[in-house]
């Protein structure tokens, strides 16, 4: 499953089942409440890409310093989050143990402050390297043999962590036939909320006999029949791209590309984090980017249960 750092004093408030084939892991709000109004937020993040030398700079920004300045900012909230979701490319470019490391040390200013951090793997991971830095965490028995994946319970939905980290430091991504037949188990089993789904890669469907590489998912169409098939999945969230954008599918699906923690490919665009909360009704977004002055600083979007409607 996706690396879980969970706080000494909230260990006691998760719960593990297997249902369907899934871990499920419940958050403290979800088990101290069955109402559908919360006021629990979340933090995802995505794109780090932290080097093991702490001062490690790329495209005119050093990328410690920004995810330390999102771990301030995360922490100065008027109420703390629910959890933090790091959603892939956790390191640098070859997910190397020391990188990890570094990353472990930032991080533990959210664990000292009683913050569950959740992570998944992107194409700049490497799962063994993770878990040496991470030793705690790794299980003995995983759920998709060589995948990571889990699900995470709060109040009012269930959000699906997957894994798409195909190849070390190869860009394409790619879910796998066994992945896709946990993750289509564990939705069906897992219908009587709003589901979104949580992995690295994006979409992509290249023309039919297209050439060149694929940066996105190679089983895109696989996994989007997938959703189509399953009126509760709300939502793909997926970094890889360090650009922020919120768009939907014709069928009613919506698309949240995470931006990244660290530098961007396009300088007008923003880098930061995204402060999300999560109802019955929607997924409200606020996007909450490093640099002040940037124009879409503050951005937010509601996005409704279309599907969920659809299916009553």
């Amino acid at each position: 499953m996706p690396l879980h750092m969970i706080p000494p004093t909230r260990r006691r408030f998760l719960q593990t089942a297997l249902v369907g084939g899934a871990a499920l892991f419940a958050t403290q709000s979800a088990l101290a409440a069955d109402s559908k109004d919360n006021d629990e937020w979340w933090a995802f993040l995505s794109d780090p890409h932290i080097d093991a030398d702490p001062k490690r700079g790329a495209r005119g920004i050093v990328m410690l310093d920004c995810l330390n300045q999102i771990i301030d900012e995360v922490l100065a909230q008027p109420t703390l989050p629910a959890g933090v979701i790091i959603n892939g490319d956790c390191a640098f470019s070859r997910g190397l143990v020391g990188d990890y490391k570094t990353l472990s040390s930032a991080l533990q200013r959210l664990v000292d402050a009683d913050v569950p951090i959740h992570m998944t793997m992107g194409n700049h991971d490497d799962r063994q390297p993770f878990y040496e830095a991470f030793a705690e965490q790794q299980i003995d028995n995983p759920l998709v043999d060589g995948k990571h994946v889990s699900i995470l319970a709060t109040p009012t939905t269930n959000l699906f962590l997957i894994d798409s980290l195909l190849e070390v430091n190869k860009v394409t991504g790619e879910i796998g036939q066994m992945q896709l037949d946990w993750l289509a188990k564990s939705l069906d089993a897992h219908a009587d909320k709003p589901a979104i789904v949580i992995g690295h890669h994006y979409l992509q469907f290249p023309p039919k006999g297209a050439q060149g590489a694929i940066s996105g998912l190679k089983d895109s169409q696989q996994l989007v029949d997938l959703f189509n098939a399953r009126p509760h999945v709300q939502a793909f969230v997926f970094g890889h791209s360090h650009h922020w954008k919120v768009s939907e599918t014709e069928e009613h699906l919506h698309l949240v590309n995470l931006p990244p923690c660290s530098y961007v490919f396009n300088p007008a665009h923003p880098h930061g984090w995204v402060k999300v909360k999560l109802d019955s009704e929607q997924l409200a977004l606020e996007l909450r980017t490093l640099d002040d002055s940037h124009p879409q600083q503050g951005e937010q979007h509601a996005l409704s249960y279309a599907l969920a409607a659809k299916a009553k």
